[in-house]
């Protein structure tokens, strides 16, 4: 479970750093001091879960969680129990109040790990129950797919596509002489092309490993352009390139 800080007092970061290492199937994998400097991160980053406190200089904790429009699950850490109730009505996991103990930061993270097993469960439902709106699927062949968009069905060969880009609720496919755009998330083109030639480097990203040129960095550069790689899909890279 990929996770984040977002506190203003160091201590907390600390305490909620040492009770994760204690339980390895949590990763933090960033933190903040602010809730302004997590804005930019969670626009390129998918977590799984959020330990938030309330009272932070400039940006509110609660003002932040109503400024997502898909939060991840949140724990709020606070030392202030008059927003429990305020909390709660914006779907948080759980209200850990400071000073917390280890034993009451498993019992929110059971809760997180309960939650996440009924997203996962709801996600696979879904998708087993109703196809992609706008994929088209294609079995007889793995060199092309076809894609709705434009009030048309296109036939897009995979050496043709560029990159795929996430685009509020669409998704831009490019190829190499147009941009189609679909309605769609781009999670279900993750699952549906095929990993030994496609990966996917960023929350808005999914590239043709064949088309990658250079990475460097946090950048890679595909079909000429430079586009981000996310921190919690570097492993998809490094899985690729050994």
């Amino acid at each position: 479970m990929n996770c984040i800080i977002i506190d203003d007092e160091p201590l907390a970061h600390k305490v909620i750093k040492k009770y994760c290492d204690s339980l390895t199937f949590l990763r933090i994998v960033d933190s903040f001091h602010s809730a302004i400097e997590a804005i930019g991160y969670l626009n390129e980053n998918d977590i799984d879960l959020i330990f938030l406190d309330i009272n932070m200089p400039k940006l509110k904790g609660l003002d932040f969680l109503r400024t997502l429009q898909h939060p991840p699950m949140v724990i709020i850490t606070s030392a202030y129990q008059e927003y429990a109730l305020e909390s709660y009505e914006l779907d948080v996991i759980d209200y850990l109040l400071k000073p917390f103990s280890f034993e009451r930061f498993i019992k929110s993270i059971n809760k997180a790990q309960t939650q996440q097993k009924l997203r996962a469960e709801s996600q696979e439902s879904t998708s087993y129950k109703t196809p992609p709106t706008n994929i088209v699927r294609n079995d007889s062949t793995k060199e092309s797919i076809f894609i709705k968009g434009d009030k048309k069905t296109h036939q897009v060969n995979f050496d043709d596509i560029l990159f795929l880009e996430s685009y509020g609720s669409y998704i831009k496919i490019h190829v190499n002489d147009e941009v189609i755009i679909t309605l769609d998330r781009l999670k279900n083109y993750e699952n549906l092309l095929p990993k030994s030639q496609f990966v996917r480097i960023h929350k808005s990203y999914i590239v043709p490993i064949k088309k990658i040129q250079t990475i460097e960095g946090n950048r890679i550069k595909v079909s000429g352009k430079e586009l981000p790689i996310g921190t919690v899909y570097k492993h998809n890279l490094d899985s690729i390139l050994k």
